[in-house]
Formats: structure tokens, C-alpha cells, sequence
């Protein structure tokens, strides 16, 4: 074997477990929370995400592909439906162990998110092209106006709402003069998070009671669009 096929395989062998470790933070072409970080630790399982339900020592209660379903729960083997949105990985394993202690002894049980649903943040109101938008494209407030076709003629640029759910049925609401952040020499702008709402008023709205009242109008109920 010559000295440059031997290089070329020692290469190869170096290269293989690069890739690996590259691919590892995406499924379906999303990027996700690398596998035992902090972040993915910490992640709670949301509606629309797929996880992967294994019983090393019974196999027959296992689940390849298991999808949370709209109201938060999934369905098991012999169980029937268990909430699951809103968990971490880990007290979802637990749950799922305390819940078949009556049909198993011992009961052991790994939980993997195979596929995650993408961060979105949802933005009405006054700008070009109202809707919900992936979060990776524009983390803060104004790049996500930017995205959303920026500001109509009517806008209120001084009294743009941000409003944060609470994973109570509460949001918390944030009024933001996004003229005086942009005139700033060092640009002040708010990091967005999941599930966040933008909403930008007409000009003839004034007051905030009365932006939060309109901005409610158009989610009559806080579970609507929300994911907790």
C-alpha cells in the first residue's frame, strides 16, 4: 500500500466522526439543541415536536415515533394519553416511569426529541406582511419588523407592543419606542423568545391600555396560537 493511500485513509478515519458530530445538532434539516448540552437539558417539549419512547427491558411498550398532539399529551401503550408539553426531557421520563409502575416492575424509560417544531414569533398589526415567522430569521424586535416588510404608512413606530406569554394563560407587555431605539448611537433592541407577539398599532392609537385592548381583540382567547 503506497505512503499516499496510507495519508489518504488516515484522513478519512479523522474526517468520518467530524461529520458526525456536525450532523448531530439537526434532524430534518432544523437546527436543534446539541445532545446533552445545558440547552437541549433545559428545552421543553412543545406541541408538534416528535420524540423517540424506549423501554430498554420491554421492548414491546417502546415507541419509534411518537408526536405531541395539539393538546399537549401523547399517547401510550397500555396508558393512554400523558401531558408532555411543557416538560423537559428528563420529567418526562419520570412521569412516564411513574405511570407504568402499576403495569411494570421497575420500569425504565430514555426519551429523545427526534424532531423539533421551529421557534416562531407571531407579528400583526400595522407592517407589510403580518403572520408568523421562524425565529432563527430575525431574533430581536426589529429585525423582525425588517421581516415582516416593515412599517405601513399608519403605524404607530413609538408604541409598538411586545407581548410575552407567561405559560399560565398570562403575558407580560412591553410597549417599545422603536423610532428612539433606531435614533440611538448604539442601537437598543429586544431579543425575542418563542412564542413572542409583536404588535404594531395605527397611529391613532395613543394610549398602551388601549394598544393591549386592540392587540387582545385579535386573540380572543390566550390559548389560541400559544404553545404551553
Amino acid at each position: 500500500m503506497s505512503l499516499r493511500l496510507l495519508a489518504w485513509l488516515k484522513r478519512c478515519r479523522l474526517l468520518v466522526p467530524m461529520l458526525l458530530v456536525i450532523g448531530a445538532g439537526s434532524v430534518y434539516g432544523q437546527d436543534l439543541p446539541v445532545e446533552g448540552g445545558t440547552e437541549l437539558q433545559r428545552y421543553r417539549i412543545r406541541i408538534g415536536d416528535k420524540l423517540n419512547v424506549r423501554f430498554p427491558y420491554q421492548p414491546e411498550y417502546s415507541l419509534e415515533t411518537v408526536q405531541v398532539r395539539p393538546d399537549g399529551s401523547i399517547g401510550l401503550l397500555q396508558i393512554g394519553d400523558l401531558s408532555a408539553a411543557g416538560r423537559t426531557v428528563k420529567e418526562l421520563q419520570t412521569s412516564i416511569e411513574k405511570a407504568y409502575r402499576d403495569h411494570l416492575l421497575d420500569p425504565a424509560v430514555t426519551v429523545n426529541i427526534t424532531e423539533f417544531v421551529p421557534p416562531r414569533v407571531y407579528i400583526g398589526g400595522q407592517v407589510g406582511k403580518p403572520g408568523s415567522y421562524d425565529l432563527r430569521s430575525g431574533k430581536t424586535l426589529i429585525q423582525m419588523i425588517f421581516l415582516a416588510g416593515g412599517f405601513t404608512n399608519l403605524a404607530n413606530r413609538k408604541m409598538v407592543l411586545h407581548a410575552r406569554p407567561q405559560g399560565n394563560g398570562e403575558m407580560v407587555y412591553t410597549n417599545c419606542n422603536v423610532m428612539a431605539m433606531l435614533s440611538k448611537p448604539i442601537r437598543q433592541d429586544l431579543a425575542l423568545q418563542d412564542g413572542d407577539y409583536i404588535f404594531v398599532p395605527d397611529s391613532k392609537l395613543s394610549k398602551g391600555t388601549r394598544v393591549i385592548e386592540v392587540f387582545r381583540s385579535f386573540i380572543p382567547s390566550f390559548g389560541i396560537g400559544l404553545r404551553y
